[in-house]
Order: C-alpha cells, then structure tokens, then sequence
C-alpha cells in the first residue's frame, strides 16, 4: 500500500498507482502504475535476480576455478586428438555408425555412460575426444557461497577430463617422489570432481606385477571407477573382458568390469585400423 505522499509524487508526474498483482515467479506484491493510458508493473524482486544472474554468467568462482586448473594439469591429450571434429569421423561399419549416434545421444545427456570396447584405430577416442569439445561448452548451474557468505548461483561450462590411462597412472606415480607438485589424493579427486571424465585406453597401462597381476594400477582404476558411479563417463576400452581379468586378476578384474559396466551403454566396435591405411 503506497502512502498518501508517495500518491501524490507520483500523480505529479503523471503516474497513477491503479493497483497491485501477485508476480507468477516469485508470487511477491507488484504495484501496477499507468501513465498516459498506459498500465506499467515490473516486478524489481525478478528483475535484480536477472540483474544479479548477468553479473555471474561468465565468471568461473573461486572453487570452480581451482578444479578447471587441476583439470588442465592432469589430463593428456594426444596431439592427432587436439583437434578432431565429428566431420573427420567417418564410420565404416554398422557398430562405427551407431558408436556416433550413442556419443551424440550422450552429449545431449540422454544416457549416464558410455563403455565402447574394440581394436585400436575404430574411432573410439576420436569419438570420446569429439564429445569432450562439445561438452566444455555446456553451461550448468553452480552454487558457491561468496566472501560475503551468501549462496550466489553462478553459470558455469561443464568440466570434462580426457585422460589416458597409460600416462594417468605415470602422472600417479610421479607423486610419490617428494618433489612433485601434485598428491595422489588431489589427482583422484579432480578426477571425483570433473562433470564428465572421458578414460581413454582402460588396462593400457603397464606396471609392476605382484604374482602376475597389475594390482597397483588395478587398485587405482578400480578406487577411480568406484567413485564415478552415477556420474557422467565415457570408457574407452580396447581389450576383451578375457585379457582384463588376466591383467588384474579374475576376481579384480571383475570388479573393474562391473563398475565400467554400471549403467552404461555397452557398444562393441569392429572395423578397419584408420592408423594402417595404406599398409599392405
């Protein structure tokens, strides 16, 4: 309810407050004015959000800052991955053509993960590395409390780590020598963290064995599995489940497979070697 004064400062500008409505968005009280014929009524509650919400898109908070730097330590990118697009994917079986529409499907969020097994050469990190430059450029919501203590809800891209397996676990080891800059523990956990984390080469790596199996690499792959469960993967593997098993272990290798598997779409990919062409 306006006061008198406030009535008549406005009637002397030619503005008539002729009433109130309930705002839709924010169900607040909003005073209706009209001047010259016109009727006017703007929700300020709504309208500083929108204000206060242009202020933050763009900006990356202090948190989310720290695990886009991490991010960039730790993954590995091949050169011939750098830059690859959809157009230069060029599917020559039927297993090759659906690989595409299942990493497209995935990009528009349509499954949790991804688990594509096959040779070497049929795309399938051509295909994870595509959707991890898509995905960057999503935007989602972030909440993060400022200095001020208040939750403000920033517009953030997507974080998504493309690792290789082989030079991941390299990465690991290096931090047990006293001088490196990264823990093992802030590795695995930008990895917990990351919106969507692409493996790329799962069970390529080679380490120390203890009675035949690859149980440090093995303890590690399966710790980082087990805690992206629910979360958003894409898997690259190019072995059979036969010889993972007898990386690891039956019993380990199982539980690796399991976690890879958990609802995810399983594709298996058969084709031509694109790194051989020309070969005789």
């Amino acid at each position: 309810m306006k006061s008198i004064k406030e009535m008549d400062i406005l009637k002397s500008t030619g503005i008539e407050h002729i009433g109130d409505r309930i705002c839709p968005e924010c169900e607040s009280e909003v005073p209706i004015y009209k001047r010259n014929g016109q009727e006017y009524s703007l929700c300020l509650k709504c309208e500083n959000k929108k204000i206060s919400q242009k202020e933050t898109d763009g900006y990356e908070p202090p948190k989310r800052r720290e695990i886009t730097n991490k991010v960039k330590t730790i993954q590995y990118i091949p050169s011939e991955l750098e830059y690859v697009t959809f157009d230069d994917y060029i599917p020559k079986t039927e297993s090759q053509k659906l690989a595409m529409k299942l990493t497209y499907e995935f990009i528009e969020g349509e499954h949790n993960s991804i688990l594509f097994q096959g040779d070497p050469g049929t795309g399938k990190s051509h295909l994870f590395r595509c959707a991890a430059r898509e995905l960057e450029k999503q935007k989602i919501p972030w909440k993060e409390t400022n200095w001020e203590g208040k939750e403000i809800t920033y517009k953030v891209n997507k974080t998504v780590l493309f690792a290789k397996v082989p030079e991941l676990m390299k990465l690991i080891q290096s931090t047990y020598n006293r001088h490196s800059e990264l823990t093992e523990d802030e590795i695995l956990q930008t990895i917990n963290d990351v919106d969507v984390l692409v493996l790329d080469e799962i069970a390529g790596e080679r380490s120390k064995s203890d009675g035949g199996f690859e149980t440090w690499s093995g303890d590690i792959l399966y710790q980082i599995l087990d805690h992206r469960q629910g979360k958003a993967n894409l898997y690259n593997l190019n072995y059979p489940s036969s010889e993972v098993k007898q990386k690891y272990g039956e019993t380990h290798g199982k539980r690796i497979l399991s976690r890879m598997s958990s609802k995810a779409k399983i594709l298996k990919i058969d084709g031509p070697d694109h790194r051989m062409k020309g070969l005789d």
